[in-house]
Formats: C-alpha cells, structure tokens, sequence
C-alpha cells in the first residue's frame, strides 16, 4: 500500500471515531433541552445578592449566597450558603444563615436547611440575641420562623436550651416548645 492510501484511510478513521464519539451523548443532550427534568436548572447565579421590597418600596429581606439554581419545572431555587437578612422598621435587623436553602416558586418560604445560625443586634431595652438550630422554616411576608430542632439561644442576660421553636421575627417574641431549660444572669 502507498503511504498516500494509508493517510487517507487513518484521516477517514479518525473523523469517523470523532464523529460518533461528538453525537453518542446528542439525543440525551437534545432530550434535556426538548425535556427538562425536575433537577434540570433554568438560570444560576454565584455570589449574588437579591434585595426583596414590599409594595412600598420599603427593604423586607435580602438573600445572598454562593451559588443559586432556578429549576424549570417547578421555578424553585436551591442556593448554597444562604445569608438572609431580614430588614425591621426599628433597624435592628435578624441576619439567618444556614448550609443549603430551598425557596419556594413564590418565594414566600424559605426553608434554611442544615447548621442555622440567627442574630438580632441589641435593640433599646433587649440584649443582642444569638440563636444556634438546625432546618429552619422563615416565612419571610410576615417574618416568621420556626424549627423542630434542638435551639440554644444566647444573650448577655440569659441563656435557654429547648426542643423545637416558633419565632416572630417582627416582634423578637421567641417560643420553645419542648424540653425548654434556662439560666438568668442577674
């Protein structure tokens, strides 16, 4: 054989190797595109931040994190490492951050999940409050939060263990559940 037949046999060969090997994955990628499934996300961010206002135009909540998804069939979104800010009219804001969040389509729960940790500064006549849980519900329309976990809670003044905890983020009224255990520091 001349060696011009056999660079043309070995060209054939390798644009037929890389023909099949770019369309072997083509009807599964085609598929994704034409049918998405419910892990199949719309849009991503990384290291975003959303400010959400009420209809006056007023802050209610801002939402950072690391990386945010979008998913096409339900309009869901996981975000890594949420940082939820939740804005009050006396300033003294509770900042709610967590390992992994899910947000409903609307937007109107958001379920913090894995190690959560909440801060309120000091406000007028209350000590700054410091909050250690797990997987928390914030219903941020009427700034509310709850969890079923284990909840220690941590002021200058006091200090409070219990089982499960409903929180009304407007007021700073928290309520344990279950199990509560507490010391006051005079």
């Amino acid at each position: 054989m001349s060696l011009q037949r056999i660079t043309l046999v070995l060209v054939i060969t390798t644009v037929a190797a890389v023909g099949f090997w770019l369309g072997r994955d083509a009807e599964e990628r085609l598929e994704l595109f034409l049918a998405p499934s419910a892990h199949t996300p719309e849009l991503f961010m990384e290291h975003f931040t959303t400010l959400v206002t009420g209809s006056d135009g007023a802050p209610r909540y801002r939402l950072s994190g690391e990386r945010m998804e979008q998913y096409q069939l339900d309009g869901s979104s996981l975000v890594d490492t949420p940082v939820m800010v939740i804005h009050r009219e006396d300033g003294a804001d509770w900042t709610v951050s967590s390992e992994q969040g899910w947000i409903s389509p609307r937007g109107d729960e958001v379920h913090l999940l894995g190690t959560v940790h909440m801060t309120r500064p000091a406000m007028e006549q209350d000590p700054a409050l410091d909050i250690h849980t797990r997987d928390v519900t914030v219903w941020p329309g009427p700034r509310r939060a709850d969890t079923e976990a284990h909840v220690a809670i941590r002021s200058a003044l006091y200090r409070v263990d219990g089982t499960g905890m409903r929180a009304d983020l407007e007021t700073s009224e928290l309520e344990l559940l279950h199990e509560a255990d507490g010391t006051y520091f005079p």
